[in-house]
């Protein structure tokens, strides 16, 4: 798994970078720890071990190949890295819990979608994202999977991404995707999104299609998303609000900037593309020659 960035604190980041080397039991923990966050911090030796279905030496084992000093050493970092997640959370507490008007409650909405995106920018590995920008332009097609909410951002990815190449296209939400995905070979892209609640049918394609020998990229929100286990490139965008509903706000700005990453390497091609759809626009007079009246 190539390219991941996070929000998440360091002993997530330990974990979540050493997983390939990992064993089998040692994964299991690994699942454990990220999957229950508010419960793994909290367990002595013996419960951590009944929880992830392993012994009690696998699991002091797992706290060295972490490079903590012992198991009491990385139980602390579990248990400080609870500790600022929940700092994060104080410093935005759902608005009913402490906003006396409505407008404070949008404000708090706001609020958090600059801090997703702070957050977002800060962790992004340039490196790995100008590697995944490089791969789709290298791809002989490029294919966009989603489901569920994440649709309404794949569908922007694919308008915008129209733009820049022929042949871009977005997976069906129906049975029908299944036939796409078995026409991908090892010279296409595949990029997936899937956002908290993960869609199972978004991850059983994304293996397919790794399967097959595409390059994986997933545009995601969390170190627990199953897309990471198939992916070439991981991208998280932070995606945390005090509304009833995930923000899309920083997964939108996430592929704006790999957008106009990609545009700015196929800068001649783009030109070219945009003149010939210009004219197109024109002939079919798509857009408003509305103009506001003078003042």
């Amino acid at each position: 798994m190539k390219g991941v960035f996070s929000v998440m604190p360091d002993i997530y980041h330990r974990i979540s970078s050493q997983r390939e080397q990992m064993s089998k039991s040692q994964k299991k923990i690994a699942n454990f720890i990220i999957e229950h966050p508010n419960q793994a911090p909290f367990l002595n030796v013996e419960g951590l071990a009944n929880a992830a279905d392993v012994s009690d030496a696998t699991i002091v084992r797992f706290a060295a190949f972490m490079g903590y000093r012992g198991f009491p050493e990385m139980q602390l970092a579990l248990q400080n890295a609870m500790q600022e997640q929940l700092n994060a959370t104080e410093r935005f507490k759902h608005p009913t819990e402490e906003a006396q008007s409505e407008d404070q409650d949008l404000y708090a909405i706001f609020l958090r979608d600059q801090a997703n995106i702070q957050e977002t920018m800060e962790a992004i590995d340039m490196q790995a994202f100008h590697a995944a920008a490089d791969t789709v332009i290298n791809s002989k097609r490029i294919f966009i999977l989603a489901n569920r909410s994440a649709v309404s951002v794949a569908d922007l990815l694919h308008y915008h991404l129209s733009f820049i190449f022929e042949n871009v296209e977005i997976v069906e939400p129906s049975d029908r995707a299944i036939d796409q995905i078995s026409t991908i070979r090892e010279d296409d892209a595949l990029i997936a999104l899937s956002f908290v609640r993960y869609s199972n049918h978004t991850l059983r394609l994304f293996q397919m299609a790794k399967d097959r020998g595409a390059k994986a990229i997933a545009i995601t929100d969390g170190l627990s998303s199953p897309l990471l286990t198939a992916a070439d490139y991981s991208f998280m965008a932070s995606s945390k609000s005090p509304s009833l509903t995930h923000s899309l706000t920083a997964p939108i700005s996430l592929i704006h900037a790999f957008i106009a990453l990609i545009g700015k390497e196929k800068a001649a091609d783009v030109k070219k593309r945009l003149r010939t759809i210009e004219e197109a626009w024109r002939d079919f007079n798509v857009f408003s020659n509305f103009k506001p009246p003078s003042a």
